[in-house]
């Protein structure tokens, strides 16, 4: 869905050549999806990797010119819980 959204930003019109290469390069290195954020043009992304991936994808961002700033949730997310 994130590489479905950038494609739609992308025709809007606020991806620039930079946030372009980024996410090419990210999507390229293993990672799940990549896309812009924020209001584009600032050259803000953000890609989504799998753990075994991770550096892969920071070094392909960063051949092409970006600065990794990596992040990581501390959610625990959802769960099923059984009640008795």
């Amino acid at each position: 869905m994130m590489n479905i959204n950038e494609g739609l930003l992308s025709s809007y019109g606020v991806e620039t050549d930079k946030l372009a290469a980024m996410n090419y390069a990210a999507r390229n290195a293993g990672a799940y999806g990549a896309k812009l954020s924020g209001a584009g043009g600032g050259d803000c992304m953000i890609a989504l990797a799998p753990t075994a991936k991770k550096k892969t994808v920071e070094k392909a961002i960063a051949s092409v010119g970006g600065e990794v700033i990596s992040v990581k949730t501390n959610a625990e997310g959802v769960r099923v819980e059984k009640s008795f």
